[in-house]
């Protein structure tokens, strides 16, 4: 199942907790109003919700949604130890199989965020600011809390090649990687890299590195308006400005001059 939530929404948190059963206990069964979260930071237990059973063992995150049926399915593991909190729903909040065009945060009812050490401290400092009765920073936190677990779904689809080819032209935006480099850093080889980037993204991986740079150029644009094209060529990676304009131009179809001029 997914859930969907309106970011523009100023939500609160009006329950938070850390529980730890030294014995097996069962969730309660009940329906509210509010979305619960729940991490695991121990253990295992089972929660359902509709006709969906959920599996939560250390470090998943659940969301129940607010106005569905939850109950426990079975008991949890001894020593199971969660943290969680409720959060005020909105009419705009969906929850379905499918959620399609959506422009909110979309999110799974359960992920794995073991590899998300961010996530995990923003759920712990949720709590935190909930139980110290700080409200507006609790609040804030959520919002980053739904960016962060939107962003984990998002990339959940993508092959770890992928993601690991994307993350290295994005982390060293000062370089132009040929692919046999970053299939080397991938650990796999020439042909896999560039048939799994292709059948992700539909574009080569050098055109995916050559729009990001043109989208990060336009960044600097926009933030650093003093900036010369010829200090953003260089910081891109690019052999000099001429070579920038030239690619600027190709893939928007103005000169990099013309559109910042616009933008200013």
């Amino acid at each position: 199942m997914k859930i969907s939530f309106n970011t523009d929404a100023r939500r609160k948190i009006t329950e938070a907790n850390i529980n730890f059963y030294n014995k097996p206990f069962i969730h309660p069964k009940r329906k509210m109003q509010d979305h619960d979260f729940i991490y695991l930071l121990d253990g295992e237990w089972k929660i359902g919700q509709c006709s969906e059973t959920y599996t939560l063992k250390k470090d998943t995150v659940l969301i129940l949604s607010g106005g569905q049926t939850h109950y426990g399915v079975s008991l949890s593991k001894p020593n199971t130890k969660t943290m969680y909190f409720h959060v005020t729903s909105t009419d705009d909040d969906e929850f379905n199989c499918f959620i399609p065009n959506s422009n909110n945060a979309v999110l799974n009812s359960l992920s794995f965020v073991g590899n998300n050490n961010v996530i995990k401290k923003i759920f712990y400092d949720i709590v935190s600011a909930k139980l110290s009765g700080n409200e507006k920073k609790s609040a804030i936190l959520f919002d980053l809390l739904i960016n962060e677990l939107a962003s984990i779904n998002q990339n959940s689809n993508l092959s770890t090649t992928v993601k690991k080819i994307q993350n290295l032209i994005q982390q060293n935006p000062e370089k132009f990687f040929s692919n046999s480099e970053l299939a080397k850093m991938a650990n796999v080889s020439v042909k896999t890299a560039e048939t799994k980037f292709k059948k992700t993204y539909n574009t080569t991986i050098h055109q995916y590195m050559l729009n990001y740079k043109i989208e990060q150029a336009i960044s600097y644009f926009k933030i650093f308006p003093e900036m010369s094209l010829k200090n953003i060529a260089y910081n891109l990676g690019f052999y000099d400005e001429y070579h920038f304009s030239k690619q600027f131009k190709k893939i928007t179809g103005y000169s990099p001059s013309s559109y910042k001029d616009n933008l200013i």
